[in-house]
């Protein structure tokens, strides 16, 4: 009797599924252009590892959004899961046409998290008010606030994003392991602030512009809302072409991470975690005042 090999595409997608939860996520992700059915299988296991990795209390993202003068002075801001509302079933339990996608869409995919207010004063030094630049401001009650200044002659200011993985040690402010998600300089343009506050359109449209890169691969971005700030008292006098110093709010709406490379990072410190057993544990900590 002569036994006709099975493709492993005939195989059950309970048993594909088994077979595949036992790869990394970095081998799992070259897999989803292969063929549909990989690519739904795949996503189930990713969708289940975001899902299990935004309910894991000991991990948490932590993002630092300054002004590069600022580095020292800006508190760094916990983040809460939002959500990844691609990859989720409607109501229906049918992926609508946007979530579906063609191959290779899992890449585009992107988590959202929404930076909390600072509890007590992380990372704050003891310097005198007049030396500490603009930073994180409670000019709203749930959204984080950052007022920016540009004086007459400037056209952008700047601002540095770093996110981090962190597993949280034994203490606030104390971290067992951490690794960078993302990091870049983003220059935050007068025009574009203008445009901001002038818009009453809330369409998609809009909603993209508000979203700011930290980088050039678009691994992390975040997405702000502008409002007028303090007043600024007007320049002596201004020269030929220049524009007058105005001031802006920024309000940190919510983080826009790139999904796969969210759980590139989780696995990566999982395995820092493993690596360390029975050794000394990493621990990293952060200026307390």
């Amino acid at each position: 009797m002569v036994v006709q090999p099975t493709e492993i595409g005939a195989l059950p997608n309970e048993i594909l599924l088994s077979v595949f939860s036992h790869l990394s996520t970095r081998d799992l992700l070259p897999l989803t252009p292969s063929c549909h059915l990989f690519h739904d299988i795949i996503l189930r296991i990713l969708e289940f590892r975001l899902r299990e990795a935004a309910a894991d209390k000991d991990h948490k993202l932590i993002v630092e959004c300054y002004h590069p003068s600022a580095k020292f002075y800006t508190p760094y801001l916990y983040c809460e899961y939002l959500g990844t509302s691609s990859i989720y079933p409607d109501r229906n339990g049918v992926r609508g046409e946007e979530q579906c996608g063609s191959l290779g869409k899992l890449s585009n995919l992107y988590s959202y998290f929404r930076p909390l207010k600072p509890v007590g004063n992380r990372r704050a030094l003891r310097l005198h008010p007049s030396l500490i630049p603009t930073g994180v401001t409670n000019t709203d009650e749930q959204l984080v606030c950052q007022d920016l200044n540009l004086e007459s002659h400037e056209l952008f200011s700047q601002l540095v994003t770093v996110t981090n993985l962190v597993k949280l040690g034994p203490k606030p402010g104390i971290f067992r392991s951490s690794v960078n998600v993302g990091e870049g300089l983003t220059r935050v343009w007068r025009d574009w602030l203008s445009d901001r506050v002038a818009c009453e359109n809330e369409g998609p449209t809009e909603r993209e512009k508000r979203l700011l890169w930290s980088d050039a691969r678009r691994n992390v971005g975040m997405r702000m809302q502008v409002k007028p700030g303090p007043e600024v008292p007007p320049a002596p006098m201004l020269r030929r072409g220049e524009d007058p110093s105005v001031s802006y709010t920024l309000q940190y709406e919510e983080l826009a991470v790139r999904t796969s490379q969210l759980l590139l990072m989780l696995e990566q410190s999982f395995n820092q975690e493993t690596n360390h057993t029975g050794k000394s544990s990493v621990v990293i900590g952060s200026w307390i005042s």
